[in-house]
C-alpha cells in the first residue's frame, strides 16, 4: 500500500487560507483598507459621541444591541489582520460583510446620528470593499506574515 507523502499531500485548508501570490502591490492595497476599517472602529470605542448602535438603528437593521459591538469588532479584527498581512484573507472575509453593511447605511440613512457635520463620503466603504474582496481572491501578497509563513513552512523551519 502506496503512502502519501508531504509532498504530494493536498494543503489543509487552513494552509489554502493563508496562501498568498507574490505581489507587491498587495501591501498599499492592504493598508488603504486597513487604515479607515482601525480608525472608525476605534472612533466607534473610544470617542463617546460616534457610538454603532445609533447608526445600526437608523439603518434598521436588527438586533442593534449585538449587531453594533459585533460591527465594532469586525472592523477593528479586519483592519488588524490586513494591515499585518496576517490571515488577511479572514480580515478580508471580516472587512467585506462589513463594507457592505456601511454601503447599504450609507443609502438608507438620510441624518447620520453620529456626524454634527455633512454625511461621511459613500466612497470609502466602497473603496475598502473593493480592496477587501480583491484582497480575498489574490492573498496578503509578498510583504505580509502571511508570505512569511509560506517561506518558513517551506524551508523547514
Amino acid at each position: 500500500m502506496a503512502t502519501i507523502t508531504s509532498a504530494t499531500q493536498r494543503p489543509t485548508v487552513l494552509e489554502q487560507v493563508r496562501t498568498t501570490e507574490p505581489r507587491r502591490h498587495l501591501l498599499p492595497l492592504r493598508l488603504v483598507a486597513a487604515a479607515p476599517l482601525l480608525g472608525i472602529g476605534l472612533a466607534h470605542v473610544l470617542a463617546p459621541e460616534a457610538p454603532m448602535r445609533p447608526l445600526v438603528e437608523a439603518a434598521g437593521f436588527p438586533v442593534p444591541g449585538v449587531l453594533a459591538p459585533l460591527a465594532v469588532a469586525a472592523e477593528l479584527v479586519a483592519g488588524t489582520l490586513l494591515a499585518l498581512g496576517l490571515w488577511a484573507r479572514i480580515g478580508a472575509a471580516l472587512a467585506v460583510p462589513t463594507m457592505l453593511g456601511a454601503v447599504y447605511t450609507h443609502l438608507v440613512v438620510d441624518i447620520w446620528p453620529n456626524v454634527d457635520a455633512e454625511e461621511p463620503p459613500i466612497a470609502l466603504p466602497v473603496v475598502v470593499l473593493l480592496i477587501a474582496s480583491y484582497v480575498l481572491w489574490r492573498g496578503a501578497g509578498r510583504w505580509s506574515l502571511d508570505a512569511r509563513h509560506a517561506r518558513a513552512e517551506r524551508s523547514g523551519s
